[in-house]
């Protein structure tokens, strides 16, 4: 089982799951391999610093890094046995990353280091993205939303506008546009840098894991069941597509299309 997914270009990406498990590919996703991360605990989520620099992260506090483009992986110091459920770069040396207890890490140095920032809440977070190098959302628990302006170092609370669902995702195209997606098919807008957020409920009503932009228009979210939606209009409007599995879908990450000749 497969739980989080990055690339870097159109040709090279890493995968992560279960019992530690990392995949390589290094043509789009056609072929992948196995990596020895050297960990048996699940891995949920990973992110490219740079071409060569990438973390993992997983259960009980795990950080994994690379500095060869996922060949070889070391385990980082996190401080924390919660497990750790996000990860987002905001440039080729800072990182967020999210997880249980509504623990917020920071690196300012690829991922060697990590510190703790103050969340302003408990409430387990499971999805965190960043617009910029400032700006950035984490979403959780009972609809939790945060928001930084300062590249993590301080955290406000915003208003979901929903109850009684957990938000697993969340994903920005640029510094006004994102979304985030979790349970009973919530699907939440914003077009101020996740100040606001607005709901478009999504049918069937099954929990939404994943979530990511191609460009301001193109969106897909993911999640149990095997439910994937698409949005061409910037998430106003959502449409299930043809899926060829019923199994949980936990992440996506859309490729851009590579450009013809002249």
């Amino acid at each position: 089982m497969l739980f989080g997914v990055d690339f870097i270009d159109n040709t090279t990406g890493i995968a992560v799951g279960v019992n530690g498990i990392i995949l390589r590919t290094t043509d789009g996703g056609a072929t992948w391999t196995v990596q020895d991360s050297g960990k048996t605990v699940a891995l949920v989520e990973t992110t490219f610093l740079d071409f060569h620099t990438v973390l993992a992260v997983g259960w009980n506090g795990t950080i994994l890094r690379t500095t060869d483009s996922g060949l070889t992986w070391s385990q980082q110091q996190s401080g924390t046995f919660h497990t750790l459920y996000a990860v987002s770069r905001l440039d080729a040396n800072t990182a967020i990353v999210a997880g249980g207890g509504g623990l917020i890490l920071r690196t300012t140095d690829a991922g060697v280091t990590w510190i703790p920032q103050n969340s302003g809440t408990t409430k387990s977070l499971f999805g965190v993205d960043f617009s910029d190098a400032n700006t950035g959302t984490a979403v959780g628990v009972d609809a939790t939303i945060i928001r930084t302006t300062n590249g993590g170092k301080i955290w406000m609370a915003q208003e979901s506008g929903i109850r009684n669902a957990s938000l697993r995702a969340v994903s920005f195209v640029d510094a006004n546009r994102g979304a985030a997606v979790g349970d009973i098919g919530s699907i939440l807008l914003t077009t101020d840098g996740g100040m606001t957020w607005r709901c478009r409920p999504q049918e069937p009503r099954l929990p939404l894991l994943g979530v990511a932009f191609a460009d301001t228009h193109t969106a897909m979210a993911v999640g149990e069941g095997g439910i994937i939606s698409r949005t061409i209009d910037g998430g106003e409007n959502w449409v299930s597509q043809t899926k060829g599995t019923s199994k949980h879908l936990f992440g996506v990450f859309l490729l851009m299309p590579i450009p013809g000749p002249p």
